[in-house]
């Protein structure tokens, strides 16, 4: 009588544990952004947003967000560097009947860029657009001025 009920439970833990999710599974990726829009210059103490244009890559990626860091140029210290990547997020088990068909979308990154210091002369935004055949990432680089320029 024990074996059997030591069989039967066995039997029930084996196969009442499945080890199929059935949640989507979600990934994220960077994908290319192909253009921005940017003041021609930032005026100290004001806010901005800014329109960006990426390639979303898939009918099957939904925009995630956009991720960036900045830091001081280390050639020249008057100009702060914005990375910029912009990241879709997609399930990698259901990719079977997804195309390709250079889809385009424009999201506006509200950040608070509000610049409120004199210290830098020039905002240099890299925004990530793909990378070459070695893997090295190539970026479209806009930079816009600090302060409002001379009417001269």
């Amino acid at each position: 009588m024990k074996k059997i009920t030591l069989i039967l439970i066995l039997t029930f833990a084996l196969f009442s544990c499945s080890i199929e999710n059935d949640e989507p599974n979600v990934s994220y990726s960077p994908v290319g952004i192909l253009d921005a829009t940017l003041p021609e210059y930032f005026v100290i103490d004001q806010e901005y947003e800014i329109d960006i244009t990426y390639d979303l890559g898939s009918d099957c990626n939904s925009f995630h967000n956009f991720e960036y860091s900045s830091r001081q140029d280390p050639e020249d210290d008057s100009i702060l560097e914005f990375y910029v990547n912009a990241i879709v997020s997609f399930d990698p088990s259901n990719t079977a009947n997804c195309t390709d068909d250079g889809i385009t979308e424009t999201e506006n990154w509200a950040e608070d860029f509000a610049i409120n210091s004199d210290q830098y002369d020039t905002i240099r935004f890299n925004f990530l657009s793909g990378r070459n055949e070695d893997g090295t990432a190539e970026y479209l680089t806009i930079d816009v001025l600090v302060g409002e320029p001379d009417e001269n």
